[in-house]
């Protein structure tokens, strides 16, 4: 299921395996409001500032072990949810 979500993105128009910075913005515009309208996360240049902070080897594209980074960051958010917790405390991006 994860990794079908990961291709959906990434593997579109004959393009290679990883996510462009447009692929993750339609990603989480499509797949994760409820995560982009908490904490300031809508703000203009957040999407560029996690792209570039999971972007570990700096080569301008996602791969899908970086996008698990993303991943574990909507299921914290999802967590926090269920059990009504601070979605923007300290130890939050």
């Amino acid at each position: 299921m994860i990794v079908n979500l990961y291709h959906r993105y990434s593997a579109r128009e004959g393009k290679d395996d990883f996510l462009s910075l447009k692929d993750l913005n339609e990603f989480l515009k499509c797949q994760a409001p409820t995560f982009l309208a908490a904490c300031d996360r809508d703000k203009p240049g957040y999407i560029k500032m996690l792209f570039r902070d999971t972007d570990m080897n700096q080569d301008r594209k996602l791969s899908f072990e970086e996008f698990t980074k993303i991943l574990a960051m909507l299921t914290d958010d999802a967590h926090r949810i269920s059990h009504r917790d601070d979605r923007c405390g300290p130890d939050q991006d």
